[in-house]
């Protein structure tokens, strides 16, 4: 097999997709610290993880617009470079009204990569099941 820029291109997708989940897995893990940091209870934490999710959630259908409007590329880096900055300030947050922004502001951050990565991979290979099946292993990784 001879290596060209689509295998590179759904390496790299795969690896920020792999990211964007490790960002928002490996804060559960972490509640009872949170609980103890914040003086606040598990349901509180639950609450602005919850907006982490719906916030990921909502934003699926506004990354394929800018996709669209933007380029793939100019997302996809967008979407990498938000889930970094969001979850080094959620690392860092003073309060707990801080990590539910910062949570908050992580969902959208990793919203933003998956649907316009599925239609930029699609774009490169012609085999688009293989290319979107690879790309979609990086959430279970993630899990790992």
């Amino acid at each position: 097999m001879n290596w060209r820029y689509e295998h590179t291109a759904l390496a790299l997708c795969t690896l920020a997709f792999t990211g964007t989940m490790v960002a928002r897995l490996v804060v559960s893990p972490l509640v009872p610290e949170i609980t103890t940091r914040f003086d606040v209870t598990n349901g509180t934490v639950g609450l602005a993880l919850s907006g982490m999710w719906l916030t990921y959630a909502l934003t699926q259908f506004p990354s394929g617009v800018l996709g669209d409007r933007y380029g793939e590329r100019r997302v996809i880096l967008a979407a990498v470079g938000a889930t970094a900055v969001a979850s080094v300030l959620l690392a860092a947050s003073p309060s707990m009204l801080a990590f539910g922004l910062f949570a908050a502001a992580l969902g959208v951050g990793a919203g933003l990569h998956y649907s316009v990565a599925t239609t930029f991979l699609t774009r490169q290979f012609e085999d688009t099941g293989r290319a979107v099946g690879v790309h979609v292993a990086g959430g279970p990784l993630a899990g790992l």
